[in-house]
C-alpha cells in the first residue's frame, strides 16, 4: 500500500466539519447585514417621504385628503404639481421616481396644520422597502 495517494476518510470528515462550522457562521452574519441595509434603506425612503409631503404640505396643496400612505405614494407616482405662490411664477412638480412598497410605512395622516408622516417598519424580514 506504499503506492497509494488521496485523503483517507478522517481527513475527509475533518475538512466537512470545518465547511459546515464556517457555513453556520457566515449565514446569520450575512442576514444580519442585509437586514441592516434593508432598514436603512426604509429609513431614507421614509426621510424622502416626508420631505415631499412636507413640500406638498407647505406649498399649498390639500394633504388632509390623503387617507392613507398607498393613495400619498400612489399620487407621487404620479406626479403632483405645487401651484405658485407668486404671481407669475413657475409651478413645481413633485414626483416619486423609485418604487416604493406602502406595506414597508407606517403612516398618520396629516390635518391642516400638519403635514402627514410616514415612518420605517425596521426589523421585518422579508419587506422590501
Amino acid at each position: 500500500m506504499k503506492g497509494k495517494r488521496g485523503f483517507t476518510m478522517a481527513e475527509l470528515l475533518i475538512v466537512i466539519v470545518c465547511v459546515g462550522l464556517l457555513a453556520a457562521v457566515a449565514v446569520p452574519t450575512i442576514n444580519r447585514v442585509r437586514d441592516a441595509l434593508t432598514d436603512s434603506a426604509k429609513v431614507r425612503n421614509a426621510d424622502k417621504l416626508n420631505e415631499y409631503v412636507s413640500a406638498l404640505h407647505n406649498g399649498g396643496v390639500d394633504t388632509s385628503s390623503f387617507a392613507s400612505g398607498e393613495a400619498v405614494i400612489t399620487a407621487l407616482r404620479g406626479g403632483i404639481v405645487i401651484p405658485s405662490v407668486v404671481p407669475g411664477g413657475a409651478s413645481m412638480e413633485v414626483r416619486l421616481e423609485k418604487d416604493v412598497n406602502a406595506g414597508a410605512y407606517d403612516f398618520v395622516a396629516g390635518s391642516n396644520t400638519a403635514a402627514p408622516r410616514f415612518t420605517a417598519r425596521l426589523g421585518e424580514r422579508n419587506v422590501r422597502p
